[in-house]
């Protein structure tokens, strides 16, 4: 049985984080002397699962769905990303943008650390309304991205615990280095177990060494027009 992309990118992310926890000192004094593969067997199964699920999972995205897989690196990248966001409290300032439910970073230039970064979010949306996201991109002309563009849907889980997607439009970004200002729209009708994801800088999967140059800023998600409940 191979292991639900949700799932995936969140025993994927977990996994680099064990690695990183063992370049601390103290952590490597204590987990240092067993076998390394133990560690990430034992997040594994904190997870649910086994070593040999996660090695038929992958071996079929590497197989049948590169493409695929790239993006769920992307979301690992971006949880990882946020991670960091939360642990540097790299806030952005709230009396600049007030009411402001983005959760990532103020700002992000390219390239960077992740030089092909989508820019994975995953925010709770807790309020039926019109939900309003803004950005002020600049894609330059050696842009190595294919087709980049801002990608936004409404996520819940139907009884069955599946995916349900409501896509927004999404918005095609220039690579002519000039600043665009970027405005995604759409209106949640029922809140309930209800998220909003996407990738800022989404991009088509292509083969070969490249990477993006670009910069985002100003960067808001804002519930402008509450939905009001009917008696």
């Amino acid at each position: 049985m191979r292991i639900p992309e949700d799932k995936l990118v969140a025993i994927l992310t977990d996994t680099y984080l064990t690695t990183g926890m063992m370049d601390i000192q103290e952590m490597r004094e204590t987990w240092g002397q067993r076998d390394s593969i133990l560690n990430y067997i034992d997040v594994i199964r904190s997870h649910g699962y086994t070593y040999e699920q996660l090695e038929t999972t992958m071996r079929y995205y590497f197989t049948n769905k590169p493409k695929k897989l790239a993006k769920i690196y992307d979301r690992v990248t971006g949880n990882l990303l946020a991670l960091e966001v939360k642990v540097e409290n790299e806030r952005i300032e709230a009396d600049s943008i007030p009411d402001n439910l983005w959760t990532g970073k103020a700002e992000y230039t390219f390239p960077g650390e992740f030089p092909r970064d989508s820019i994975w979010f995953d925010i709770p949306a807790e309020a039926s309304g019109e939900y309003v996201l803004r950005a002020d991109i600049l894609v330059y002309e050696n842009d190595g991205s294919l087709d980049p563009r801002v990608t936004v849907f409404f996520s819940a889980s139907d009884s069955l615990g599946a995916e349900v997607r409501n896509d927004w439009d999404e918005i095609s970004l220039e690579k002519n280095g000039q600043l665009q200002k970027i405005e995604a729209r759409k209106t949640l009708e029922t809140a309930g177990n209800t998220r909003i994801r996407g990738w800022l800088m989404n991009h088509t999967a292509r083969e070969g060494r490249w990477k993006k140059h670009a910069t985002v800023s100003n960067i808001s998600l804002k519930l402008e027009k509450e939905k009001v409940m009917q008696e």
